[in-house]
């Protein structure tokens, strides 16, 4: 009887070495694109370089000058003198497109002294033009007025959501944030810069959970680049701020596991746009921020397996959105507020103690 003989078993390279010359070449180059792409996906931190600038800011100059923010700015801004310098008569009659736009005998250019300018009232008054510091030309040179008044103006900004005690406590996190945005922030935004209280709130965040005891890094936090891009791949899973929208506005944070101390700021609730929050098995203490209710796209927040304490904020029932709700292994008390229960998509939400 004879025995019938066994199935080859397929060999690849022996396929591939049969193929005809083109075909080879063609398989050769799709296993070269796949292999890049795939790389590029485990080690890519998402920071292309035409994205670490944009144009509504300045670049940080060599020389800039510090603010002193333990001075009271308002007052800082009513002392500054206008500097001698002779205007063309066609500037005092407020014909800009005459302009003299050389420099001053002390070396300082007209996009700087004309920061601050006399009131032509003749009440000796100063006007100030709070315009006059973010000027295209002045990259390269800041003066000490020019930083003043965007200081002033910041804290303005800042002082709509935060508290004055604690925007002006320099050990506070509201308070460091506060230094780092005027004296240390390489991207040196403007008071009037869209991103200005995003970006202020994640840096509030990162202090407030002493983000320098981060399991995973700085995670390219309070760097120079857009916060869209803090964020890095840890074994090829992104941490941190992990997706914006179309206008560069944060809608997913993920910081699971990464040794998070601290407790939540209330300033977490400006993140108006935001729809997830993964802060799970961290280290979290204090009560859970009301302000997370003011947030109408809210749909995931998971702060399971820390140590906050305290009753779960009613405020919670506010986010209509909300689809998980994840509470569990804390030390909360009380009961779920009656107008989480009540929610809409309630039938949706699990885990919640």
């Amino acid at each position: 009887m004879m025995r019938k003989p066994k199935p080859r078993s397929f060999n690849p390279l022996f396929a591939f070495a049969a193929m005809p010359a083109r075909k080879k070449l063609v398989c050769l180059t799709t296993f070269l694109l796949v292999s890049a792409v795939t790389i590029n996906n485990l080690f890519d931190m998402g920071i292309p370089e035409d994205d670490i600038y944009d144009a509504n800011h300045l670049n940080r100059a060599q020389n800039r000058p510090q603010v002193d923010l333990t001075l009271e700015l308002k007052d800082e801004v009513k002392k500054i003198e206008k500097k001698p310098k002779e205007k063309p008569a066609s500037v005092r009659t407020g014909d800009a497109s005459k302009k003299n736009t050389s420099d001053t005998e002390d070396g300082e250019s007209d996009a700087e002294s004309d920061a601050e300018t006399t009131d032509e009232t003749g009440d000796g008054s100063i006007y100030f033009d709070d315009t006059a510091y973010d000027d295209d030309d002045m990259d390269d040179i800041i003066s000490d007025s020019a930083a003043l008044l965007r200081a002033y103006d910041i804290e303005e900004k800042l002082e709509q959501i935060s508290d004055n005690d604690a925007l002006h406590d320099w050990t506070a996190p509201q308070g460091r944030a506060f230094q780092w945005i005027v004296n240390e922030d390489a991207r040196m935004v403007l008071a009037k810069d869209v991103y200005l209280i995003q970006r202020y709130v994640l840096a509030v965040l990162f202090f407030a959970t002493s983000g320098n005891s981060w399991h995973n890094g700085d995670l390219h936090w309070l760097s120079a680049v857009h916060e869209c891009f803090w964020m890095k791949k840890i074994k090829g899973r992104p941490m941190g701020v992990v997706e914006c929208n179309d206008d560069r506005r944060v809608t997913y944070i993920e910081l699971v596991e990464n040794n998070l101390q601290g407790s939540l700021p209330k300033e977490i609730g400006w993140l108006d746009h935001l729809i997830s929050l993964d802060l799970q098995e961290n280290r979290l203490t204090g009560t859970i921020p009301t302000t997370l209710g003011k947030i109408p796209s809210l749909k995931n927040v998971f702060i399971n397996s820390n140590n906050l304490q305290g009753k779960v904020p009613s405020q919670l029932g506010n986010l209509a959105n909300l689809t998980l709700l994840l509470l569990d292994t804390n030390e909360l008390t009380g009961t779920i507020p009656d107008e989480i229960c009540n929610l809409k998509n309630h039938s949706h939400l699990y885990s919640l103690w």
